[in-house]
């Protein structure tokens, strides 16, 4: 068994860091959209139950379908944020256990 150089899984590690952090900023923004998407949906249900813009059934059904739409995909979104989070604290935890572990080296600056 080959050992693996703690500087190069440091490095990797740091990568895939980043890579999460990006999927974590891509579930910021679903979340939001969803957010957006239901509360649109609502918002025509209403309009449309009101009567006030004199809108057709057509239109309370893409009320009801944006908002059970956005519902779904917001309670999708946060199990997989969540689910990012907890890797990157993983992976974060994992980096300082290796840097810990490296021996100290004097660089003679002082």
């Amino acid at each position: 068994m080959t050992d693996i150089d703690p500087h190069d899984e440091i490095a990797a590690l740091e990568s895939q860091i980043a890579e999460l952090s990006d999927a974590a900023k891509q579930c910021r923004k679903i979340r939001v959209a969803a957010k957006a998407v239901t509360v649109a949906g609502s918002l025509l249900r209403v309009i449309t139950v009101l009567g006030v813009l004199g809108l057709e059934v057509v239109a309370l059904v893409f009320g009801i379908a944006a908002g059970l739409g956005g519902l779904a995909l917001l309670g999708s979104n946060e199990r997989t944020g969540e689910e990012i989070a907890a890797s990157i604290k993983a992976h974060e935890a994992r980096r300082a256990e290796l840097i810990h572990g490296l021996p100290f080296q004097e660089t003679g600056l002082l």
